[in-house]
């Protein structure tokens, strides 16, 4: 890949180098943060075509079909980095493509009034897989990166260009076998599903540090997905498919991963559901990831945010931790009187009508 175009960092005026102390000390267990996180319901999913047109109906994604100059939105004028609250203004490479699955090899279906994108399995046969050496596709990350080097050269100096959305080993791993085949292998060939998240791991970390080489820093550090700043560098990852697994399913077969992934950058968080917080004790049980980002599920999907409260104790006794979800004014007013402030960072989302 060609080198990056020199371009400005991000600059942090003395209220901006003030917050950047919060978010320091909030690593360390030390801060409180909340912010208003502007937020909406996704709708039909936007997807711009090469040659200027956008996609109206379902189709097979290749990433030459998509128009990079129209992803990665119009270059702002120079400014100061922006923020809400407590959470800096961050950008990432479009999050609805599931990039790091169509790097692996998986086909991506675009559905265009679903709103979503969509990996399909491609490892049907353990026997016939030839790992990922031969499977990955380059095209997709080359397209990654050439989106991250937009969005920098575009930012202005006004947002924090961060990692974009990367699923985790057993999402990736759902992902290429599907859910049928991924349980199957647990018990008939863990030693094929382990080479996999082997591979699948490394893929993980050399797809993050290629973003990171592209994104000039600030004030030494950088921003993860959250708008939290680390003065190191920083990786979000997540376990959601997780929730078809057993807590000693995840921390035997698959939390060695996600350790491996948090132990690789100094400042680590792992995201999870509040509706699938089964994973909890084994998180907490080791040192990295060091943090860990909790996205509240609308009931029925998941408990009453009063009911996480323990739960959210408990995670607050070790580990710093991000409250994310729609919460009303009464909500966060209820959670910042139940839980300890220090490593607390509640990001409230406007509810929707």
């Amino acid at each position: 890949m060609p080198a990056p175009t020199a371009v400005p960092a991000p600059q942090a005026d003395p209220a901006t180098r003030q917050l950047l102390a919060r978010h320091e000390a909030w690593w360390g267990g030390r801060g409180l943060l909340v912010s208003r996180v502007p937020s909406a319901p996704l709708g039909d999913l936007w997807l711009p075509l090469a040659g200027g047109t956008l996609a109206h109906e379902d189709l097979d994604l290749r990433p030459d079909l998509l128009d990079a100059d129209r992803l990665a939105g119009p270059a702002l004028p120079p400014g100061p980095l922006e923020r809400d609250g407590d959470r800096l203004r961050t950008a990432a490479a479009y999050t609805r493509v599931p990039w790091l699955e169509a790097i692996l090899g998986c086909p991506i279906r675009a559905s265009i009034q679903g709103g979503a994108m969509r990996a399909h399995a491609f490892i049907d046969d353990w026997a016939r897989w030839p790992g990922l050496a031969h499977t990955r596709r380059d095209e997709w990350l080359a397209a990654l990166i050439a989106q991250v080097d937009l969005l920098v050269a575009r930012s202005g100096g006004r947002y924090a260009v961060t990692q974009t959305l990367m699923r985790g080993p057993v999402d990736l791993a759902e992902a290429a076998l599907g859910p049928a085949m991924l349980a199957l292998s647990l018990y008939d060939r863990p030693a094929a599903l382990g080479r996999f998240l082997e591979e699948a791991t490394a893929l993980f970390l050399e797809v993050l540090a290629a973003q990171w080489a592209r994104i000039p820093t600030l004030a030494g550090g950088t921003v993860n997905p959250f708008g939290v700043w680390a003065p190191g560098r920083s990786v979000r990852t997540q376990c959601d498919a997780s929730a078809i697994l057993s807590p000693r399913q995840y921390q035997e077969g698959f939390l060695p991963w996600d350790v491996e992934i948090s132990r690789a950058v100094p400042y680590s968080l792992i995201h999870l559901h509040s509706g699938s917080l089964h994973t909890v004790p084994a998180l907490l049980a080791v040192e990295a990831p060091r943090a860990i980002q909790v996205t509240l599920d609308p009931e029925p999907s998941g408990p009453p945010v009063g009911r996480l409260v323990e739960t959210f104790r408990q995670i607050l006794a070790h580990k710093p931790l991000i409250v994310d979800g729609y919460l009303t004014d009464e909500q966060v007013a209820e959670l910042l009187r139940a839980l300890p402030h220090g490593g607390l960072y509640i990001a409230a989302r406007a509810t929707p009508d």
